[in-house]
């Protein structure tokens, strides 16, 4: 909103630099600095290690490239707007469940320890309360190893699925993309941050190739960047952008035949910007 407003980045940085917590405020002044040794925003955000999400800093850079930086930001701003809010609906959908299966499991274990404490001592069968076949102080360590075992392999998939081992994203993630509640938002947003770099970048002046790799790295999805060196190669050829992003193999139908109408009616641009929103 400064930006779009006129105000020089260096005040609006000084000025935000002295809010919120010391950390933040730290991290915002290690920036104020590096802009002010003469590097561009995006290279400040990545020196400061993880701190920036890499697809922030890669908007960031191509908001930069275009001249395009106050519409980059505001969109930013939209999107981790809306990543807050999926996250605390699905953070407070998701606790009562999670409650339930605690106190699932703390019942299911009271019950094997308690059975094992007052069963018969007699050698005939007794009634198995819990239906595992487990009882007593042995049967409850069993149970809490197995527990451990699946919980720990659960989330040993989840962290490599997160952090894209083997480069799962791009297998997986054409699958999650068809759920439709799920799929769809991924999909729509990634297309959206695509076309408006694109549309930024090819409004500035920057050539095709270039502008196109932008693009892909400001989706930040992985399936999507699985695409790139496809769809790079067929521009190199000479073809045009609706047949080079059709042997990408990683869009949608109707995005292909939008950016093909906008290339016959030579309103490639706009046909973009009307894409992104």
């Amino acid at each position: 909103t400064g930006l779009k407003a006129g105000v020089g980045l260096l005040r609006l940085f000084e000025t935000e630099g002295g809010t919120g917590r010391s950390l933040y405020q730290q991290k915002l002044n290690n920036v104020l600095n590096s802009i002010r040794e003469g590097k561009s925003l995006a290279e400040a955000m990545l020196a400061e290690r993880k701190y920036f999400p890499a697809l922030m800093i890669q908007m960031v850079h191509a908001g930069e490239t275009a001249g395009g930086l106050d519409r980059i930001l505001l969109h930013m701003a939209d999107y981790y707007d809306d990543l807050r809010r999926t996250r605390a609906n699905f953070l407070q959908k998701i606790s009562w469940p999670c409650l339930q299966l605690i106190l699932g499991l703390l019942v299911i274990s009271a019950v094997i320890l308690i059975q094992g404490l007052l069963a018969p001592n007699s050698s005939g069968p007794s009634f198995d309360a819990s239906g595992l076949g487990l009882s007593g102080v042995k049967g409850f360590i069993i149970f809490w190893l197995i527990v451990g075992f699946v919980g720990g392999l659960l989330g040993v998939i989840g962290w490599g699925l997160w952090h894209n081992w083997f480069n799962c994203h791009a297998k997986v993630l054409p699958l999650i993309q068809q759920i439709p509640v799920i799929g769809t938002p991924i999909r729509t947003l990634s297309l959206a941050r695509f076309t408006m770099t694109l549309s930024m970048m090819l409004n500035a002046g920057v050539d095709a190739i270039r502008s196109v790799k932008q693009a892909f790295r400001s989706t930040g999805n992985y399936y999507l960047l699985s695409g790139m060196d496809r769809t790079l190669d067929s521009i190199k050829r000479g073809e045009a952008f609706s047949k080079s992003f059709s042997n990408g193999g990683v869009f949608p139908q109707d995005f292909l035949e939008m950016v093909e109408i906008g290339e016959l009616s030579g309103t490639e641009t706009e046909s973009l910007d009307r894409l992104a929103l």
